[in-house]
């Protein structure tokens, strides 16, 4: 029972990091690139943990660090593809576009790994995009028409696809290592990628080096929205398997509409969009209990 409890606790402080880096990560775009901000993000990250693994320091091996690699790189894409899409779309519409990646890294999963997810799991995850929508429309009403996506949501769909693909390789390869070193391993090699093309594109020089407000935002951003979730996902994934990791996901629209629901309020909106919005927020939380429902079968 406490070790549920412990899993529960820790899947809703990861999910809340991941919610919170849809609203934050806005507002480092005023102060640099999305290259800039994410090679940032990598760069103090590796090394603020290097004091954490420098005791513990093993190399694993060529191959591990190639496979790493190519975990990091897709990593990387996604929150590239993050920080582009944020600067035409809102961080709303990305959150429910992100409820695609336990879909899309279900279908990655079964064409790469061989491995078939339960028919309960899969409604779970159908019932948690249509919550997600829900949502959306009950927040949005603008965007009663869905085929209107603009150009920051498709860009934030592709980022979604190459963020499935690393979850399907940490499936693969993510239990290799412990969870601190491989979180380290991750931020090492997505430095050592987006160095290159940091010095190459030279965007440094439109960076606002001397604003305070953009190191305490890359600050946030590099400790608990990379740091924290790169090494809560690594642990969860061993612990609770990775498809009640990904059920959590779809709290994330609640999360994110938060926010926006205080500032609804505020402003003197009417309070009959909480009801609208609550039938999206029932299906989410059947979804989690449908996902959750005997996940470590699939493992």
């Amino acid at each position: 029972m406490k070790q549920t409890i412990f899993q529960n606790a820790t899947l809703l402080l990861w999910v809340s990091l991941m919610a919170s880096s849809f609203v934050v990560s806005q507002y480092l775009l005023p102060f640099t690139s999305p290259l800039v901000g994410t090679a940032l993000r990598f760069i103090l990250g590796c090394l603020l943990m290097l004091p954490f693994v420098v005791y513990r320091w093993q190399f694993f091996g060529v191959r591990v660090f190639l496979q790493y690699a190519l975990i990091s790189f897709f990593l990387v894409l996604f929150f590239v593809g993050l920080f582009t899409a944020l600067q035409t779309t809102s961080p709303l519409n990305t959150s429910v576009v992100y409820t695609l990646v336990p879909v899309i890294s279900v279908l990655f999963t079964f064409i790469g790994l061989k491995i078939a997810t339960p028919k309960h799991q899969l409604l779970g995850f159908v019932l948690g995009i249509v919550g997600a929508i829900w949502m959306l429309l009950a927040l949005h009403p603008a965007s009663s028409n869905l085929a209107n996506i603009n150009r920051g949501d498709a860009i934030f769909l592709l980022a979604c696809c190459s963020l499935s693909m690393h979850v399907t390789l940490v499936k693969k390869w993510g239990s290799q290592i412990p969870a601190v070193l491989g979180s380290f391993y991750i931020m090492l090699c997505g430095s050592i990628l987006l160095l290159p093309a940091l010095l190459i594109s030279s965007p440094l020089a439109n960076t606002d080096w001397q604003n305070i407000q953009f190191w305490k935002v890359l600050l946030y951003l590099t400790v608990f929205t990379t740091m924290g979730t790169f090494f809560l996902q690594q642990y969860l994934v061993k612990s609770v398997g990775p498809n009640r990791l990904l059920a959590f996901t779809y709290l994330i629209p609640i999360l994110v509409a938060v926010p926006h629901l205080y500032g609804l309020l505020i402003e003197g909106a009417d309070l009959s969009i909480i009801w609208l919005a609550m039938p999206g927020v029932m299906m989410t939380l059947l979804a989690l209990y449908l996902i959750s429902k005997q996940s470590r079968f699939v493992t």
